[in-house]
């Protein structure tokens, strides 16, 4: 190989680290951004508190004054709303993974929708508000996972901080970071995900279609009141 080759290999070389470095920053400082103050968090967790309630109870909310919000929770974001009652999950939902409206009213959207149209349980009833914790996780936005097969799939998820969209021909299914917690075998946590999705347990190592995105949260939680 002439000395010129060499330099140009060592030049791709630096390229392609320099590119890696980069994304992982960006990703890095995307992450960053949604780590909201505790008075910040304490704000959202007012705000979707007496949204709960109001959805639940027909109580009127108090008004929302915005210009009283600071600009983080005005800023468009995507974020999952947990309900938890005795620890037992009674309600999940994120409308979409794109932001596309303001933080703090993309969780009163998914408030009522946690609520109210989660298929897997009928709406809150105006006995259980108390009793309910309120889960929040702000999203960065998703990106593809390369891998090579399952093996090399199995080795690249980080259990404990990617949360995990898997799309196959069957549908599209994900899992929070948090549900490493208590699936924290990814081959246990991979097969639950298909079936989330009313696949076999196995598609995610069959379907010739698997595509796999990942995503990380800022997560904060509050109750009872």
């Amino acid at each position: 190989m002439s000395d010129v080759v060499k330099l140009m290999v060592i030049a791709a070389l630096l390229a392609l680290a320099s590119l890696t470095v980069v994304n992982m920053m960006s990703r890095q400082q995307e992450n960053d951004t949604w780590k909201l103050s505790n008075d910040e968090q304490k704000t959202v967790l007012a705000l979707a508190r007496a949204q709960l309630r109001q959805v639940a109870t027909g109580e009127p909310a108090p008004p929302i004054v915005e210009n009283q919000l600071s600009p983080a929770l005005k800023r468009d974001a995507a974020c999952f709303v947990t309900l938890t009652k005795n620890g037992v999950l009674r309600g999940c939902i994120l409308d979409s993974f794109t932001p596309h409206e303001p933080l703090y009213k993309n969780v009163l959207r998914n408030v009522v929708l946690a609520a109210t149209k989660d298929p897997r349980f009928p709406p809150v009833r105006p006995s259980e508000v108390d009793d309910i914790r309120i889960e929040i996780s702000v999203l960065d936005r998703p990106h593809p996972l390369a891998f090579s097969g399952p093996d090399d799939l199995l080795s690249k998820l980080v259990p404990g901080r990617d949360g995990v969209i898997l799309t196959t021909r069957h549908g599209k299914s994900t899992y929070l970071p948090q549900v490493w917690e208590d699936l924290p075998d990814p081959v246990q946590f991979m097969s639950s995900l298909c079936q989330k999705q009313g696949a076999p347990a196995d598609c995610w190592r069959t379907d010739p279609m698997v595509k796999i995105e990942i995503y990380h949260v800022f997560h904060f939680s509050g109750g009872f009141n």
